[in-house]
């Protein structure tokens, strides 16, 4: 068990060979990332949403429930707590549930483009980020383009999806969001574009 945030009866280093021995096995004829898959069937049983949360008890019963457990000789509570230590989940002592972090979302960021809901309104993101932030202006940019948004121009982008939070929370999280300007727009004048960009 935890102890005042350290690991009791496994040494922690003996958890994180045996993490980095099973993170990847074979299922099937596809190999699959055991936490990152994990992490998706957790993220969809907690809504479907950026604000996502699962409760604890919840998880178990999937981790123990389904194939992973049988692939992992990790408990539950130390893999938990190791998801937390590596930053894809965040949740306070005495919690009963926790929360996905940007990092997961950004793992996991073409499903979250994929079930993110369609909106009346079109968003626009124009940025304008400086060449001494190329690394991010390109994370940034690759990060869009996993959501769905499609270029009309190199820094001009639209999506016809609800995802405005999760866009200014990758921004601020790549500290790039002065340099970005996000418009939401129910009519413009290149409605005939648009149209043709997505609706089918």
């Amino acid at each position: 068990m935890i102890l005042n945030g350290r690991l009791n009866s496994y040494d922690s280093c003996d958890i994180i060979k045996k993490m980095k021995k099973t993170t990847k096995t074979k299922i099937g004829d596809k190999l699959v990332n055991i936490t990152i898959d994990l992490l998706e069937y957790f993220y969809n049983v907690g809504g479907n949403t950026f604000d996502a949360t699962i409760s604890k008890q919840k998880a178990r019963e999937i981790f123990y429930g389904n194939y992973y457990q049988t692939h992992t000789e990790v408990p539950f509570a130390k893999w938990l707590y190791r998801l937390r230590d590596q930053g894809y989940i965040t949740y306070t002592p005495g919690s009963d549930s926790f929360e996905f972090t940007l990092k997961t979302k950004m793992k996991l960021i073409d499903k979250i483009g994929n079930i993110a809901v369609e909106s009346i309104y079109y968003h626009f993101v124009s940025f304008d980020i400086p060449e001494k932030f190329s690394k991010a202006r390109n994370a940034f940019r690759r990060a869009l383009k996993a959501l769905g948004f499609k270029r009309i121009q190199d820094s001009f982008w639209v999506i016809n999806k609800d995802v405005y939070s999760f866009v200014q929370e990758i921004a601020f999280e790549l500290k790039v969001e002065k340099y970005i300007v996000n418009i939401i727009s129910a009519q413009s004048d290149i409605d005939g574009v648009l149209n043709k960009m997505f609706i089918n």
